[in-house]
């Protein structure tokens, strides 16, 4: 077996940025002006100054190496006729079939106005300098959603997925997990063995995006999660990749994005699907599914969104299907292809097959879809958030406590060597917390285990 590399320390170089970087200066150097490659070294040395990234950069260097290809002036010869030639090129190259705005040519005509301030009126801010007028004319437009619901990954796709996997439990795992999840590239290719947490629901991934850290809940995928898991050769480091790469040359290195998007490649292909697959495919088809049951403001924990972000409305895809089936559901009406629903759910960690309209294994306890398992931890979340209230109450307030103790001493004890932990638990029950008695039992009875006061 290949030598294995050790955890890739703080930091993943998911995307060989620097590799991209050095080869897009290459083309540059080679095709461009001395004119034009100074003046783009300066706009690079800019953005490092403002603190964009790595991967900001070199999408602006692409964009504007594209676009320098495309005019035969320089960019401090460039005129408002120019510019305006430049847009139209952008449009026929990158606009829809009808000539409308696309993710694509936005995202160019954006560069370039961006570019162009900064070139003309020395910043890139429009706030502080506003457009020359060479770009002042370029409208950026909102593109059209152009996934269509059939485009989307199905339970059907999942499937298929990981079928074509075989043996691999790695490739298992990652489009399992991901499928579930609907994290950002980024996301899942820079966890960590130590980011994920099983409990008695399944698992939970803990992912740092560009809004922040979030934990993801995962139910389905949890059992090729684990299996993973048990297998990865360095199981034991929690600072180590979770998806790391597998052949001889690179083995134990994280894997990286151009490794999971020609893996995700090749799975398709053995399950011959014919959608345009990508790593962001996921997502889109994952929050589609969960905004059949998640509150706008649960898909915006789940998925990582600002409450000023309009991505719910970029990545819900519900169609006339969906309003007809609420409406047909409000009145009672059951079409005949809704016999699919009384199919018996199987669990997906001890397989017992349980009854079409059951949320939790009859066997095991665990919750049989993501739904249910939302809604547990949310009441664990407030059960232990009572406990600790409770708990504080009555370490601010003895005398209570010693006021039950004497209820509960005009009859014969029922606890052992009057333990707070224990006491606490039966007032709880005494007063009609239910919900919270058990939890009382397992929790209280450490955080009081001194004697109390006869």
């Amino acid at each position: 077996m290949a030598r294995l590399k050790q955890n890739a320390g703080p930091s993943m170089d998911l995307y060989k940025l620097d590799r991209q970087l050095d080869r897009i200066w290459g083309q540059i150097r080679s095709e461009l002006s001395k004119q034009d490659t100074k003046l783009l070294d300066d706009y690079d040395t800019e953005m490092v100054n403002v603190g964009l990234g790595k991967a900001t950069r070199l999408k602006h260097l692409k964009v504007l190496l594209s676009l320098s290809r495309r005019t035969i002036k320089n960019w401090n010869k460039m005129t408002v006729n120019d510019i305006s030639s430049l847009v139209k090129k952008i449009m026929d190259t990158y606009g829809d079939a009808n000539g409308a705005e696309t993710e694509s040519s936005r995202d160019f005509k954006k560069v370039l106005k961006i570019f162009f301030r900064w070139h003309k009126l020395g910043s890139r801010e429009y706030k502080e300098v506003g457009d020359p007028p060479e770009t002042a004319r370029i409208r950026l437009k909102k593109p059209k959603d152009k996934i269509a619901r059939e485009n989307l990954l199905d339970e059907d796709d999942r499937t298929r997925l990981l079928h074509a996997c075989g043996e691999n439990l790695r490739d298992k795992a990652f489009i399992d997990v991901h499928s579930e999840a609907g994290t950002r590239p980024g996301e899942i290719l820079s966890l960590r063995l130590g980011h994920v947490k099983f409990d008695e629901y399944g698992a939970i991934i803990h992912v740092d995006g560009k809004t922040g850290a979030r934990p993801i809940r995962l139910v389905t995928s949890t059992p090729n999660l684990s299996a993973w898991i048990n297998s990865h050769p360095l199981r034991d480091d929690p600072e180590a990749p979770l998806w790391i790469l597998l052949d001889k040359d690179n083995y134990g290195n994280p894997m990286t994005y151009p490794a999971a998007t020609e893996m995700i490649s090749r799975r398709c292909k053995i399950a011959h699907i014919t959608k345009r697959v990508n790593l962001k495919l996921f997502r889109h088809s994952e929050a589609t599914a969960t905004a059949k049951f998640l509150t706008e403001s649960e898909m915006r924990k789940r998925h990582g969104w600002t409450n000023s972000s309009n991505m719910t409305s970029k990545y819900v895809h519900l169609v006339d299907s969906d309003v007809e089936e609420k409406i047909l559901s409000h009145y009672g009406i059951i079409k005949k292809d809704d016999d699919q629903n009384d199919l018996p759910k199987t669990c997906h960690i001890c397989e017992t097959r349980n009854s079409s309209h059951s949320v939790t294994c009859s066997k095991c306890g665990r919750p049989l879809n993501l739904k249910t398992a939302l809604e547990l931890d949310v009441r664990e979340q407030k059960i232990d958030e009572k406990l600790e209230s409770l708990s504080k109450t009555v370490e601010e307030n003895k005398l209570v406590m010693m006021h039950f103790s004497k209820l509960f001493a005009s009859s014969p004890p029922k606890f052992p060597n009057n333990d707070e932990g224990y006491l606490i638990s039966q007032v709880l029950k005494f007063m009609g917390y239910e919900e919270i008695h058990k939890k009382a039992e397992e929790k209280l009875a450490t955080l009081y285990p001194y004697p109390y006061p006869s």
